[in-house]
């Protein structure tokens, strides 16, 4: 079902007239997709998300139309403010830092002891994305240049970078709380609160969906799982610090949006990452001899122990940018599984801005 375009505001009653009936309507079908709407409306409203129940123009099917501007609308008001509460408390952070800053502080409202489901409705979901679309927002706006940029701009790259941003996140995050059970079990934070073991729950897709969790989890599944070999077997190998999983959510978020948007998007971004990896420099220089990272905090010789740093740091560094480079190419065939799944219509669910839910 083609989501762009979607009318929100009028019903077709079922003695009407077709949209390609002879007496429609002169606007093309292509230009708006009309909505028949059932008789129960909305059938849910949690917080700011509104569902509507309506027929699928294109097979007759009982469908759910979700507002997706009325779950955005906090993340909205965030992108479009220069303010941040916290600007002279980080007024001397250099550009990584203040993204380090952000994200702990998002990662400071997380559950150490979080509940493990084993069923939870598609739609409930949608609450667990709302808070993540929130703090990706709010970590977005800590960078200079995403703020110099316009808001329509700002919207866009947020659009698309959200879901990327999710999931090296909630990934890390697991790893951080669980360790090598996380790796081991296949444990993800789906929220703040909420925990999975992967093969050990299910999604119910019967309000948006004839297809069962099965047949959602052949299609979608095995990217997911593909993300433990990705992310959280070398955050453990490597034992990642929050400075470089923020270096590397950065690297992930500004190239992705770049390859995608170019124009003033990737220009922002070269400077961006040019910026954070000066900084990354620096931080390393400061850790020097710090065992996390290869260096070696003792030697004879300072000048062995020197190029020995710059060699483990070398190596370090190259294997981070193997994750990003990782990542980015999961994300292009994890779009391609998206186009294959809305064009022969699994999901019976129409979004006013499809962009959120095509990554």
């Amino acid at each position: 079902m083609t989501t762009e375009n979607v009318r929100t505001d009028i019903a077709v009653k079922d003695d009407e007239p077709s949209a390609d009936s002879p007496s429609s309507s002169s606007t093309s079908s292509s230009d708006v997709v009309v909505l028949q709407m059932t008789s129960t409306q909305p059938i849910a409203e949690v917080g700011n998300r509104v569902e509507y129940s309506v027929i699928n123009p294109k097979t007759r099917a009982p469908a759910m139309l979700i507002d997706v501007n009325a779950i955005i609308k906090t993340s909205r008001a965030i992108l479009e403010t220069y303010y941040l509460p916290n600007e002279d408390s980080i007024s001397h952070l250099n550009p990584l830092q203040r993204m380090v800053h952000s994200l702990q502080k998002i990662r400071s409202k997380q559950n150490w002891n979080p509940e493990f489901f084993v069923h939870v409705k598609f739609h409930e979901m949608f609450s667990w994305w709302e808070v993540q679309m929130r703090d990706t927002a709010t970590w977005l706006m800590h960078s200079d240049e995403f703020r110099k940029l316009p808001t329509h701009e700002r919207i866009a790259i947020f659009k698309i970078v959200w879901a990327v941003w999710r999931r090296f996140e909630r990934y890390t995050m697991t790893a951080t709380i669980f360790g090598h059970r996380c790796y081991d079990e296949k444990i993800l934070l789906h929220s703040h609160e909420a925990a999975a073991k992967f093969g050990n729950y299910q999604v119910d897709y019967s309000n948006v969906s004839d297809h069962g969790f099965e047949r959602f989890n052949n299609v979608f599944g095995g990217k997911m799982i593909q993300y433990y070999e990705i992310i959280v077997k070398p955050f453990l190998d490597l034992k990642l610090s929050e400075t470089e999983i923020t270096f590397i959510l950065c690297q992930i978020v500004w190239n992705y949006a770049g390859r995608r948007l170019q124009g003033q998007t990737q220009a922002a971004g070269e400077r961006f990452l040019e910026e954070i990896s000066n900084n990354l420099h620096s931080y390393y220089e400061e850790n020097s001899g710090d065992h996390q990272f290869g260096g070696i905090e003792s030697s004879g010789n300072g000048t062995v122990a020197e190029k020995n740093d710059k060699g483990n740091y070398a190596s370090r560094l190259a294997k981070m940018m193997q994750i990003v480079n990782q990542m980015l190419n999961i994300q292009l065939k994890r779009e391609d599984t998206m186009d294959i799944a809305m064009l022969f219509d699994m999901f019976n669910i129409v979004f006013t801005e499809p962009e959120f839910f095509k990554v």
